[in-house]
């Protein structure tokens, strides 16, 4: 298993409220976004899914699927709309 790493998360619109913050330093063992969505869950119970948040990693979209870093700064950001 691979170290823990130290990440920043943020989170926007509905997604900060439902956590209890808009920002944290978050210590995962996950190795992709969908990974520490699952952890997330697992550990407030918020209910989120990737058909209903974005991640983004250092400010760049990114796939589920897409690798994490020690040190990355994660967003995680629900759909908007605007004009």
């Amino acid at each position: 298993m691979a170290p823990p790493k130290k990440i920043t998360i943020r989170y926007f619109a509905l997604v900060g409220p439902r956590r209890g913050t808009q920002t944290e330093t978050y210590e995962t063992t996950a190795d992709t976004p969908r990974q520490l969505l699952e952890e997330i869950k697992a550990s407030k119970a918020i209910p989120l899914t990737t058909n209903i948040v974005r991640a983004i990693i250092n400010d760049e979209f990114a796939d589920w699927e897409a690798p994490i870093h020690d040190g990355d700064q994660i967003t995680l950001i629900p759909p908007f709309s605007g004009g």
